[in-house]
């Protein structure tokens, strides 16, 4: 089973816990970078990839980041501003194998256009 938020996890269907986790770790990153006000002088259409690892406790914790050259360039303070969200994350429930919490790791794309 995958990692869930708590109120994810009464969700009867594996497939629908999967999604709700997926939209709750999606509007979770959305609301901290709506926060800042990230602005550029120049278009910017890019995705980036965030990698996070649970782990057997239900911990999430910071695996790496994904970025072009450019886009690291343009917004040199937007892996520090991820970072930052995932202090204010609630602890999940851990992935489940064979009824053993396990740890895992995922990634989470995201789009940046303006």
């Amino acid at each position: 089973a995958f990692p869930l938020f708590p109120k994810c996890k009464d969700i009867p269907s594996r497939n629908k816990q999967q999604i709700c986790f997926q939209l709750e770790m999606a509007q979770h990153i959305y609301a901290s970078l709506k926060v800042y006000e990230l602005q550029t002088k120049s278009a910017l259409n890019d995705t980036v990839f965030v990698k996070l690892k649970v782990d057997s406790a239900g911990n999430t914790t910071w695996a790496g980041l994904e970025i072009a050259a450019e886009t690291a360039k343009i917004l040199p303070e937007f892996d520090s501003i991820l970072k930052m969200s995932l202090n204010d994350l609630p602890k999940l429930e851990p992935a489940i194998k064979r009824d053993i919490p396990v740890s895992t790791e995922f990634t989470l794309p995201i789009v940046l256009k303006n």
